[in-house]
């Protein structure tokens, strides 16, 4: 049995520098990212939640922020502690862009991935999780700092630490110096709308200025229209007011063999090479 008094120390075998580095020049291509790799990694882990057939999972994803930094919560399928360290505790193990790309495959691995993004704003990344595959599992914290250690811990149900009771996970980032401005209130809610509007489930962020819902759904084309003209219309709106520009035509997509669904808009002018890139 994991001893649950101490936390098991270790720490990453590479150089965060160059870690970082590569992150910004290859993988991501603005700190601003962050935000949607934690997203991505919440709607993961929700949806594969509701893969164990329990319909009742709460889905909402909650993103808070105070004087300290930042957390997001969602009520997915959360870690083992086995996981954690697979998948967590050997993050960045290679720089091979090929290992990476293949990490991403897959729900887990991407998760580990995706929290290298958050090193980029973040001094100090903690992960609080208990898995909802097993119900006797206990949470789990994974702490790590930018300096490349790390330490994971099984929590009791009486530690004062253990704020998952339920299935779930909770990622806190405290900010590095320099990077507050990524997490400032209204850029969060606004990077959080820019890259989660379309999610399926409810995206809010809470501050001390109140609570926002950045996503907006159904979306704009699963919506119910009084005519195809009135519904051509929104789109046309949609596209203006996110996209930039207005559309020569509307195109409807619906292909239930590959659960698409969506709208295509016909540009005014002819892309560069680097718009259709």
């Amino acid at each position: 049995m994991p001893d649950e008094s101490a936390a098991d120390s270790r720490t990453f075998q590479v150089d965060l520098r160059g870690l970082v580095d590569l992150l910004s020049s290859h993988l991501y291509s603005s700190p601003r990212v962050y935000v949607r790799e934690l997203l991505q990694n919440a709607v993961d882990a929700t949806t594969a939640r509701r893969r164990l057939a329990d319909p009742g999972t709460d889905t909402a994803i909650r993103i808070v922020l105070d004087d300290t930094g930042l957390s997001i919560t969602d009520h997915g399928i959360g870690l083992t502690e086995a996981e954690a360290h697979r998948f967590l505790s050997t993050i960045g193990n290679s720089s091979k862009r090929d290992d990476l790309e293949g990490a991403r495959r897959e729900f887990l691995g991407q998760f580990g991935i995706g929290l290298l993004a958050c090193f980029t704003v973040a001094e100090e990344i903690t992960v609080l999780t208990r898995s909802a595959k097993d119900p006797a599992a206990s949470a789990v914290e994974w702490r790590a700092t930018s300096d490349g250690r790390y330490g994971v811990r099984v929590l009791s149900d009486s530690d004062n630490s253990n704020k998952s009771a339920e299935p779930g996970t909770t990622v806190r980032l405290t900010p590095r110096r320099g990077a507050e401005r990524w997490f400032e209130p209204g850029t969060v809610a606004d990077l959080a709308r820019d890259y989660g509007a379309l999610l399926p489930f409810e995206v809010t962020v809470t501050s001390p200025r109140g609570i926002v819902t950045t996503t907006q759904t159904p979306a704009v084309w699963d919506r119910r229209y009084a005519s195809d003209r009135e519904r051509k219309a929104a789109l046309t709106e949609y596209a203006r007011d996110n996209l930039g520009f207005t559309p020569l035509d509307v195109i409807d997509l619906d292909v239930p063999l590959a659960g698409l669904r969506g709208a295509g808009f016909v540009l005014p002018r002819a892309a560069s090479p680097a718009e259709g890139s």
